[in-house]
């Protein structure tokens, strides 16, 4: 492709500098795809003596095409092509909830990989009997009274509390938003800082909810993409030269889909960019609870000593999806705006709710409780890798997340994701493609499979069928 550029034809009789003709052919290269995002462009010499003319004419044409965003320098590496420029970046199609319609009908008893909700008799129904019988006796009719749009004060303060003494977040009660589960807090976010045309950047792959609340509001989103321990800060960094987004969504612990972790190395990273770069990051928090091993989870924002993180933490997933109930922390800049967009929502998450909430982890039941949840979801992993092993042997690969409840697989070359899919779904078995957690569907080897929610026997029957599926469509592939 690159060989591309060596052909150009350069017109010396014409009236139109020798720098804007080579830009407008290269332009012409880049937007027909012939020169690809991120391919090196040739280094200035050599292509001055490809198309025979002075070094100052190729100097000229790459920084006019960098002032254009049509490419970026890289220190010590040289001039590369950018993905696009913001204005041409096109708008994505998120199929995730077109699947999941597609198999809503019929497959009500098949073996459902693709939920996310936990048995129901893990839920601590008891402790929160008592803690609504309690509220309601202390404050009779009260109790369902509106309260403030940043949440129930002692709620925030326990929170507050409880936040710095499991992941080491030190907070204050005025920095703490009660929100309705994480979905509300992004959507909340999306309406208080995002505006037609704002520059949102998103892991790549990742999770299709959050997608849907940045388009909502209009923002063009720029997909990063994640190695084992997290976001290519090379790649990052080039990005946020270019396009300065309004913020960063992203996961530190467990992603959602591919249960990668970031390293502290990654983090520290993380902050020094968005820092010298003059944008936020939004922390979405769904499964740092469910850690598998003796290290805890350092959350991004335990390490965010400049207030450039907004953390968002659900409680749906450890504790009972219907409560609807989560966190943000967030930096003073912003604090006035999400309330605003907080108020024009919903008004306020609910008091009761609030109220019962801060008498749970007042009488300690939490910390119990998340020993429950995490002995339950470490045999399921363990088991699941063990049955994995067993059924899908060498032909797949997967990252070994230890932690959160599912298992991003890839499959072998030549199978697609979608027709491993629906294959499946002929043996009444449910599994996630990786395109459903794309912005432009490219993950065509990647499928998720989450294990929280099935009993042990149906994960075994389960990935037995995959492993059947899988050796038919290889010796397919081969004949």
């Amino acid at each position: 492709m690159i060989e591309a550029i060596f052909q150009i034809q350069l017109d010396k009789e014409k009236k139109i500098p020798l720098y804007q003709q080579l830009v407008e052919h290269m332009i012409e290269l880049i937007t027909q795809g012939h020169l690809l995002p991120d391919s090196k462009l040739p280094p200035i010499r050599k292509l001055a003596q490809g198309l025979q003319v002075n070094t100052v004419t190729i100097v000229a044409a790459y920084k006019f095409l960098e002032q254009k965003q049509m490419v970026y320098s890289r220190q010590g590496s040289g001039t590369f092509v950018s993905p696009l420029p913001i204005e041409a970046v096109p708008e994505p199609v998120v199929q995730g909830s077109l699947y999941r319609f597609h198999i809503g009908n019929g497959f009500e008893n098949a073996i459902n990989f693709a939920t996310t909700s936990l048995p129901h008799s893990l839920f601590p129904v008891e402790e929160f009997k008592k803690a609504f019988n309690q509220v309601l006796e202390k404050e009779q009719g009260g109790a369902f009274r509106y309260t403030d749009s940043m949440g129930y004060s002692p709620l925030r303060q326990q929170l507050c509390r409880y936040l710095s003494s499991c992941y080491g977040i030190k907070t204050t009660a005025d920095a703490v938003q009660i929100i309705s589960g994480a979905q509300q807090g992004i959507d909340i976010l999306s309406k208080a800082m995002v505006q037609y045309g704002d520059i949102v950047f998103v892991e790549t792959p990742t999770f299709y909810g959050a997608i849907g609340a940045f388009l909502s509001r209009g923002a063009k989103l720029i997909e990063i993409p994640l190695e084992s321990d997290g976001m290519k800060i090379e790649v990052l960094e080039d990005y946020l030269k270019i396009y300065h987004p309004k913020f960063i969504y992203m996961m530190a612990y467990f992603q959602t889909p591919t249960g990668i972790s970031y390293s502290i190395e990654k983090k520290r990273q993380l902050l020094e960019l968005a820092e010298r770069y003059d944008t936020y990051i939004i922390e979405e928090d769904d499964f740092y609870d469910f850690y598998y091993t003796k290290e805890i989870p350092i959350p991004l924002k335990a390490l965010d000593y400049k207030n450039r993180v907004i953390y968002i933490k659900s409680f749906s997933k450890i504790l009972m999806p219907g409560l609807r109930m989560g966190l943000m922390v967030l930096p003073k800049k912003i604090q006035q705006g999400v309330l605003e967009a907080k108020y024009t929502t919903d008004i306020s998450t609910s008091g009761f709710i609030q109220r019962a909430m801060e008498v749970y982890l007042e009488e300690n039941h939490w910390e119990k409780h998340g020993r429950v949840m995490r002995s339950f979801g470490s045999n399921k992993y363990r088991r699941t890798l063990s049955f994995a092993k067993k059924y899908l042997g060498n032909q797949v690969s997967y990252l070994l997340p230890k932690g959160g409840i599912s298992l991003w697989i890839s499959l072998p070359k030549g199978i697609l994701a979608e027709n491993f899919s629906t294959r499946l779904l002929e043996k009444n078995v449910i599994v996630t493609p990786g395109s459903q957690f794309e912005l432009t569907p490219k993950d065509l080897q990647y499928i998720r499979i989450n294990f929280a929610g099935l009993d042990d026997d149906k994960i075994q029957v389960g990935l037995k069928r995959m492993g059947e599926t899988l050796t038919a469509m290889i010796e397919e592939c081969i004949e």
